[in-house]
C-alpha cells in the first residue's frame, strides 16, 4: 500500500502504480516466505518462483470466492467489505500455508 501511495503521489497513473506495487509485494512475499517461513536452501529458485505464483493465483481466486459468499450472507453495513476481506484472508491462510509447503517449497 505504501509503494502504491508513493507512486500515486509522484503522479504515476493508477494501473501502473498498482502493477508496480503488486509486483513488489509478490516479490517481497516470495523472498520472505522462501527464506523465513520455509528456510529454503535451494540454490535454484526459478522453479520455486513459478510454483509460488501458481499458488498465489489459486489463493487469489479462492479468496475471491469466499468474499463473494460472505457478501451474500453478511448484512449491509459500513464495514462489510473489510469484514469480508478479513475473514477471507484468515480463512484461506491455512490453505495457502499448506500449498506453499507442499508445492512451492517442498
Amino acid at each position: 500500500m505504501g509503494v502504491y501511495a508513493l507512486l500515486r503521489n509522484l503522479g504515476m497513473g493508477h494501473w501502473l502504480s498498482l502493477t508496480i506495487s503488486f509486483g513488489t509485494g509478490v516479490l517481497i512475499g516470495f523472498y520472505l516466505t522462501r527464506k523465513w517461513v520455509f528456510e529454503s536452501q535451494e540454490v535454484r529458485w526459478h522453479g520455486q518462483l513459478v510454483r509460488f505464483l501458481l499458488v498465489i493465483g489459486l489463493i487469489y481466486f479462492l479468496n475471491g470466492l469466499v468474499m463473494e459468499g460472505l457478501y451474500m450472507v453478511l448484512p449491509a453495513m459500513r464495514w462489510r467489505a473489510a469484514v469480508a476481506r478479513g475473514f477471507a484472508a484468515l480463512g484461506t491462510f491455512p490453505v495457502s500455508f499448506v500449498l506453499h509447503k507442499r508445492i512451492s517449497f517442498p
